[in-house]
């Protein structure tokens, strides 16, 4: 309040520094001063609580009004101080309680989602296990997707075949019935590798 009243600079009203002025000396400045004391009345009327506007609703002058809840207020209740710190107290320690239960929970999530991998994932799941700081679920699912991932790419014979293959595939071509062997790999042409095909020692065009 002491803020908002420096602000409009009417705090002069209240701590009794601007003084009454007289009705029958200066009349037109009276009515001035009456208007301002009548504004910061409404002001404090509305911001405290109703079942104290009660007792200072009838005060006209704003600074005697200042006084009386300076006096009823201004000393220190150490005894409500106390259950004003005890019940933020409580109301903190429900809420680390709740942050807990939901850490909780987040790990109940993790472990049922760990449990229902079969054995083929059984190393990354142990490596999460053992970490540090649990992920959650969605980054514990990005890990096990990348593992799968790394499975499929070292147990496909396919792919595996097709780079072997790719090393060992003879770069020209010989006329069917040579016998000359291939300057880069040592081969005759029952193993070189013509158009689509390989030739086989009978002479025959055999597909991959």
């Amino acid at each position: 309040m002491v803020h908002a009243l420096k602000t409009k600079k009417k705090l002069g009203f209240v701590d009794n520094t601007l003084e009454m002025l007289s009705r029958e000396k200066d009349p037109s400045h009276f009515k001035l001063w009456n208007q301002c004391n009548s504004m910061i009345l409404s002001w404090l009327s509305h911001s405290i609580k109703a079942d104290i506007v009660v007792g200072v609703i009838n005060v006209k002058i704003v600074c005697q009004v200042w006084e009386d809840l300076r006096d009823q207020f201004g000393q220190k209740n150490v005894p409500t101080i106390f259950q004003i710190q005890k019940a933020i107290a409580t109301m903190s320690q429900v809420c680390n309680q709740t942050k807990e239960h939901q850490i909780e929970k987040e790990e109940d999530k993790l472990m049922q989602f760990l449990m229902g991998l079969n054995d083929s994932f059984k190393t990354i799941r142990y490596n999460i296990l053992v970490m540090n700081h649990l992920p959650n679920v969605r980054q514990t699912y990005s890990l096990i997707v990348q593992e799968e991932t790394q499975q499929q790419m070292n147990s496909d014979p396919g792919e595996n075949f097709s780079i072997a293959a790719s090393r060992h595939q003879c770069r020209v071509y010989l006329p069917i019935g040579s016998n000359q062997k291939c300057d880069k790999t040592g081969h005759t042409e029952d193993r070189f590798r013509i158009k689509n095909g390989t030739w086989n020692s009978n002479g025959r065009n055999g597909q991959q």
